[in-house]
This record gives structure tokens, C-alpha cells and sequence, in this order.
């Protein structure tokens, strides 16, 4: 007598995460090729200024070594803690980063005419600040739900706070870190949900805001002005930052003059080489092929991210994956743009690449909370488990490494296409949801197995005779 057998997983090391559970490879890759890559060029760029000025040839690599090592152990301690205990300790954490910023404007160390550092210049707030922000927004935003989308509880309030935290920074100034906050928060807002309309509204009073902002801080005004007039004539720009740039990466052509042969990162040339403006010298010495290469690495860092995303089955975890990977992909994207004269000079770093301490550490926080996201929550059984109890179907994917199995009372047989197409659906990721304007975090749902159940169990009959006639053609049988 054929019988079904319905598949439930119980709590071992695998599922709940405590241990031998799966690792992220691919992510742990791509990070690892982005740091040797930039640590090459850190070196490449800086060493004549460290030879000349510091006179010592490693004094830049020799510190962002170090800073490396400090940000690995802040990834692997960040990576080892379940993400969602920061769900609950967002509000602190929110308070403290905001004490942070408020304080940098009362104690704050000037440098290149902003407020920006602490410690006589070791410690940027603005940069852990970031990270802080963003799991302070994936727990707002996953607590609202579908009310979202209401004016008094979503838009109004994530206005609010989204202009009170901007301001904290641009009162440093740094605009561009305002910008990467703004642009991520938005991203964040409309996977969470909101409507395409609430979108333009904060798209338009950002702009308008900005605008006013660059006309009021004199040394963006002026920036600005520069970039506008020599934005068709780039290499015979007013701007020096602009020009020696763009001499940099014509000078490197196709496929550079080799490390360590260009002249960009000479004293007088383009403004520190080794940080925010690394990527002209990647253009010279290793030319479009280089240059390319770290577009390629950007873009696998986000196509990871997000399978992070799709596959977390939390709404604050799914958040919280997208506005960490849209921070970093973002601050990379800005600093090419900045690079290549698509946008005025700014003081954002590249992540992974750009020599800096504090920035390091945020940065390989981020991963570690992303390490997090994909191993906590792809070893998180109950939703999964609860749709497998309610459809009456065995194991769809890889088999858990401890089953009970308890027989059924009703033959249920599924093909392997249907069972395939079930698995699909209930492990959707991203719904862009155009048309109705609903959340676009499908496949996470409320987060709670409760709701899954609820939803998968009123249509478990309908699917479980649809699953006998796919059993009568194909001929697929369960034997007990």
C-alpha cells in the first residue's frame, strides 16, 4: 500500500546554526579578492609619499595591514552572533550612534576643512554610524509591516528620522556620506514596501534639501561650480582633483603601464592616491582591464548580497542583508562616479580598497553581519519546515541531517515538477510588486511560522489532490 511520508525537521546542529553548519564560500571570495586587490594598490599608490614624507616605504600598506586584521576579527565576531539579536538591541545602539555623531560636533578634530574624526583623527563615528543606521531602518521598517505604505506611519516618520540622521552628518559636513546614508534608506524603503508615490515625494524633498545644502556649505558650493564649468572639458578641468584623475585614467589606456609605473601617485599629481582616489591609479597602471576587474568584483558582491536577501526568511534579516550590500555596492559605485567626472568631488572611500581605519572596520563589520544573515537564517527550519507539514509533501531540496518521519492517513504523491515549483514559490526572495504596490519581500512574509502555516494550510487539500492526478500520469509512487 503506497503511503506519504511528511517530513519534519528537528533541532540539530545544521538547523538552528549552533555549529559545523554551512558556510558562505562565494562571499568569503569575493571579500578576500577585494582586499588582496586593494591592499596591491594601497601599496602601489602610496609608496612614494611614504618614501618621501614618511620615510619608510611600507607606512601605508604597513597600517592598512593592521587595520585589516582589526576589521577580520570584528567580521568574525559579527559573523558568529545571530543577526537577530541586533533586531533587538537596535534602539541602543540607534542612541549611542547618535551620541556619537552629536558628540563629533562639540569635540570633533577638524581636517580638510570638516569636523569628521575623533582621537586626533583616528576614529571617524560617521563610519560605524552607518552600519548602525541601517540595522536601525531594517528594524523600523520590518516592524511596520504592510502598514508601510499609511503616510502617518510610514512616510511621515521614516521622514522624519531619515532628515534628523542626515543632518547629524551634514552638519560635520560630509555630504557624500549624508548621500550614501539617503540613498541606501530609500532602497531599504521601497523593498520594505512603500508606494512608488512615497518614493518620489522623499526622492524630491532629498534633492531639493541637497541642493540647498551644496549652495549654503561655501567649499561645496565651489566644487560644484568647478565641476559644472569643465563638465565637457573634464581633463582641462579647474578642478585639480578632477583633472589629474582623468589624465590618469587616459594615461593608462587599455591595459595600464604596470604597477608601480605610473605617475599619478606622485606628490602634486592626483590628491591622496591611496584613498579616495585609488581608482585613477588602478586606471593608469593597470588601465581598463583593472578598472573593469573592480566593477566585476562590486557587481559580484551584489549579486551575492542579495541572494543573501532572497534567501533569508525574515523581514528584518532580508532588510538588513539589502541595505548592508546596497551601502557597500553604493560607496564603490560613488567613488568611480567621482573618479570619472560623472559627479562632483566628494571624500567617500572605496570599501575594500581605499587605505583607512575606521572605514575598514565598518566595511568588514558589514560582511560579518552579512555571513551572519547567511548562515543563521538558511539554518532556520521553521518556516520551510512549517510549509512542508502543511502540503503534505516530503523533503523538497537538500535533506535535513536528522528527520522524523510520521506517516499520513491519505496517500499524497507530488511529481518532482510540482514539488519543484512549490519549492519556488515558497522560497521567492524580491517581488518588485509594481502593479499593487504591496511589499516586495516575498518569500519572508511576517517571519513567523505561525502565518505560514495559516497560509499553506488552507490550501493544502486542493494541492494535495492536484499532487494525486500529477501521481496518476507520471507514474510516481511513495512505497512505505
Amino acid at each position: 500500500m503506497a503511503r506519504a511520508y511528511v517530513e519534519t525537521s528537528t533541532p540539530t546542529s545544521r538547523s538552528t546554526g549552533q555549529g559545523g553548519g554551512s558556510f558562505d564560500w562565494p562571499l568569503l571570495s569575493i571579500v578576500t579578492a577585494m582586499l588582496i586587490y586593494g591592499l596591491v594598490m594601497v601599496f602601489s599608490s602610496s609608496y612614494p609619499n611614504s618614501l618621501l614624507r614618511k620615510d619608510h616605504p611600507f607606512y601605508y600598506v604597513g597600517y592598512q595591514l593592521a587595520w585589516i586584521g582589526a576589521g577580520l576579527v570584528v567580521m568574525v565576531v559579527a559573523a558568529r552572533i545571530p543577526y537577530t539579536i541586533w533586531e533587538r538591541f537596535s534602539v541602543p545602539l540607534m542612541g549611542a550612534a547618535v551620541a556619537m555623531l552629536m558628540l563629533l560636533l562639540i569635540i570633533g578634530a577638524e581636517r580638510f576643512g570638516s569636523t569628521r574624526s575623533l582621537v586626533g583623527g583616528s576614529i571617524q563615528p560617521s563610519q560605524p554610524a552607518k552600519v548602525i543606521i541601517i540595522i536601525y531602518i531594517a528594524a523600523w521598517l520590518a516592524s511596520k509591516g504592510d502598514r508601510i505604505r499609511s503616510v502617518k506611519v510610514g512616510l511621515f516618520p521614516f521622514g522624519v528620522l531619515l532628515g534628523f540622521l542626515t543632518l547629524l552628518v551634514v552638519l560635520q559636513p560630509s555630504i557624500s556620506t549624508a548621500v550614501l546614508i539617503v540613498l541606501t534608506a530609500i532602497i531599504m524603503f521601497f523593498l520594505a514596501g512603500a508606494a512608488i508615490g512615497q518614493l518620489f515625494v522623499i526622492g524630491v524633498i532629498s534633492g531639493l534639501t541637497f541642493w540647498f545644502v551644496i549652495n549654503y556649505i561655501s567649499y561645496a558650493s565651489d566644487r560644484l561650480t568647478k565641476y559644472w564649468n569643465s563638465i565637457w572639458d573634464p581633463i582641462n578641468s579647474a578642478e585639480h582633483q578632477v583633472q589629474y584623475s582623468i589624465q590618469a585614467l587616459t594615461q593608462g589606456g587599455p591595459i595600464g603601464v604596470g604597477i608601480g609605473q605610473g605617475v599619478a601617485q606622485y606628490p602634486g599629481f592626483v590628491p591622496v592616491p591611496w584613498s579616495d582616489n585609488i581608482y585613477a591609479i588602478i586606471g593608469e597602471e593597470l588601465g581598463l582591464v583593472g578598472t573593469l576587474l573592480v566593477v566585476l568584483l562590486f557587481a559580484l558582491l551584489a549579486w551575492r548580497g542579495l541572494r543573501i536577501a532572497m534567501r533569508c526568511r525574515d523581514p528584518f534579516g532580508m532588510l538588513l542583508a539589502v541595505g548592508l550590500t546596497s551601502m557597500l555596492v553604493v560607496q564603490g559605485l560613488l567613488n568611480m562616479a567621482v573618479v570619472v567626472a560623472w559627479i562632483p568631488p566628494t571624500g567617500v572611500p572605496m570599501p575594500f580598497f581605499s587605505y583607512g581605519g575606521s572605514a575598514m572596520v565598518a566595511t568588514m563589520a558589514a560582511v560579518g553581519l552579512l555571513f551572519s544573515i547567511s548562515h543563521y537564517s538558511r539554518n532556520r527550519p521553521a518556516a520551510k519546515t512549517t510549509v512542508r507539514t502543511a502540503v503534505g509533501l516530503a523533503a523538497i531540496g537538500p535533506r535535513p541531517n536528522t528527520t522524523a518521519r510520521t506517516r499520513a492517513a491519505a496517500p499524497v504523491r507530488k511529481s518532482y515538477a510540482t514539488q519543484a515549483k512549490i519549492g519556488v514559490e515558497q522560497n521567492a526572495g524580491l517581488d518588485f510588486g509594481w502593479g499593487d504596490g504591496g511589499s516586495r519581500l516575498s518569500g519572508s512574509g511576517s517571519g513567523s511560522a505561525t502565518g505560514a502555516s495559516s497560509r499553506s494550510g488552507s490550501s493544502a487539500k486542493p494541492k494535495a489532490r492536484a499532487g494525486q492526478r500529477d501521481s496518476r500520469s507520471t507514474g510516481n509512487r511513495d512505497h512505505g
